[in-house]
């Protein structure tokens, strides 16, 4: 709303940026948050609202605090805007209580309009709940919520409920939030505290097990066995029989209306018996479904995963766009460029939904029409099968070894159903980007250049007029990216004598990005 952007700031010195950011927290009053309608997949749209620059720098500063705080006491599996979990994790949590933990039925509870509904009275009491209890903060935190909203017909008003999308403080707020209302489900029975840790120790071994204490519970209490995933505002409780999942249901609801004042869908809202009907989850259908037999001759069931129909309708949509944009490209730069987008749109999905266990079943219908729109819109192009250039590109090398791949002026055309499914991964036991032991697990696998290199780049910076922080902290990702070596020759770099040059001339273009 001030007109200032972050190239603005940049500008600044370190001292007189720390000294703006000081000056601003010790007198601090929010600037008008602007709201803007994106499109919703549904045809419906999301309110975002975006702050100033200013606002945003604090936000961040506050984030950075507050994170590692509570990060210590979010729910394991809560997955959605934490560091280090992700989309991927609670599918495979989702799978495993499926799989594993045989929970045929799951309950949803579907929460209306969710960031505009959360109440700033309650979130204030948990975050203080969380051991934030620094007054001056949770002050600022407040006229962060209560910041004045510009609507896009320029009208002003002041919310009273509710933490704006596209506020980079939102995403942990809610958290917190719903954070209290995991920890609730997972003391129904996951967390359970039991009076007499002796009445469920192994009378064999004498040793206290989860799975030992599990099953004496089922056996001697009437509490229902249930375990929440979720992702942000959405999630999932598993149950293994109807009367517990209606239970819960009924309990889920109530809790949700009295305890955090948020609105609940009936419309959305059910309890689904997954052998008979599949559940929508991230963009996933989940289901549970007989496969073999097992060795005492019971039918074994497991998770089966496909793309959900709604994203398979939207892939298929915004790939026949895109290939329309190529049939009307003006020129050969601007052909090639469609295509590439094309390109790493087929590779985004691919790596979103591969963990689907049905994922070329789910793909390869909409591979066979987007063929027949290929063949009719870019008949002029002469797709070839095949093509005389080196691709150099290693994001396409799979897609090479595939018939489906056609060239358009030597360049691919890569196949959305050219894929294969993997197995999706729960988080690494340790891995933590707050503590230095889980730094370690985290860049063990990413580590492609000895970290001593890595540590002698940063403690010698280029320095002259025209070295900013953003020319430093990208040549150090690129000499990593390049794996210490020369990106002409392939030669390893000897950390003295190399350099880095931009692609196009610094002196036309003032641009530091990582793609210069």
């Amino acid at each position: 709303m001030d007109k200032v952007t972050i190239n603005d700031i940049e500008k600044l010195g370190p001292n007189d940026f720390i000294e703006i950011v000081k000056k601003r927290f010790a007198y601090y009053n929010p600037r008008k948050v602007r709201r803007v309608e994106i499109p919703k997949p549904n045809g419906k749209t999301r309110p975002l609202g975006i702050p100033s620059m200013w606002d945003r720098v604090a936000q961040q500063c506050i984030l950075q605090v507050l994170e590692p705080i509570c990060e210590a006491k979010f729910y394991k599996y809560s997955f959605g805007f934490r560091p280090t979990k992700s989309a991927e994790n609670a599918i495979a949590a989702c799978a495993g209580r499926i799989s594993r933990s045989k929970m045929q039925y799951v309950v949803d509870v579907d929460i209306k309009g969710f960031f505009d509904e959360v109440k700033h009275s309650k979130l204030m009491q948990q975050i203080w709940t969380m051991g934030i209890q620094d007054k001056q903060l949770l002050v600022i935190i407040r006229k962060m919520l209560k910041a004045p909203i510009v609507l896009p017909n320029g009208k002003t008003v002041y919310p009273t409920k509710g933490t704006p999308q596209g506020g980079i403080l939102s995403p942990l707020l809610a958290n917190i939030n719903l954070n209290e209302f995991d920890w609730w489900i997972a003391n129904q029975w996951e967390s359970k505290k039991c009076r007499n840790i002796n009445d469920y120790l192994n009378k064999k071994t004498g040793l206290y097990s989860h799975q030992y204490r599990y099953r004496k519970i089922r056996e001697t209490s009437k509490l229902k066995e249930m375990y929440i995933v979720r992702y942000a505002d959405d999630f999932k409780i598993f149950t293994t029989t109807r009367p517990n999942a209606e239970k819960i249901f009924v309990a889920s609801k109530m809790w949700l209306e009295e305890r955090l004042s948020l609105p609940i869908s009936d419309e959305k809202s059910q309890i689904t018996n997954l052998k008979k009907k599949s559940s929508e989850f991230l963009g996933f259908e989940l289901r549970m479904e007989q496969k073999g037999i097992d060795r005492l001759g019971r039918k074994n069931f497991v998770c089966q995963s496909r793309v959900a129909e709604k994203a398979r309708m939207r892939i298929k949509k915004q790939l026949k766009d895109q290939i329309k944009l190529m049939q009307k490209a003006p020129n050969v730069t601007d052909l090639i460029k469609n295509i590439q987008i094309y390109n790493s749109m087929v590779i985004g999905i691919h790596n979103y939904y591969q963990i689907a266990t049905q994922v070329n079943a789910s793909l390869m219908p909409i591979q066979y029409q987007l063929t027949l729109v290929e063949r009719q819109r870019l008949k002029q192009f002469s797709l070839m099968k095949s093509t005389n250039y080196v691709i150099k590109d290693k994001g396409l090398e799979p897609y090479l070894k595939s018939k489906m791949t056609r060239y358009i002026n030597g360049y691919p055309l890569i196949p959305i159903g050219f894929i294969k499914t993997r197995n999706a991964l729960m988080p690494k036991n340790g891995v933590n980007k707050f503590t230095i032991e889980g730094r370690e697990i985290m860049h063990k696998e990413q580590r492609a250049v000895p970290n001593w290199q890595v540590q002698w780049i940063r403690e010698h910076p280029v320095i002259n007029e025209r070295a900013t922080i953003e020319f430093n902290d990208n040549r150090i990702s690129l000499f990593i990216a390049q794996k210490g070596k020369c990106a002409i020759l392939g030669e390893e770099l000897i950390l003295t004598e190399m350099d880095c040059h931009h692609k196009r001339l610094w002196s036309e273009t003032k641009d530091d990005r990582y793609s210069n």
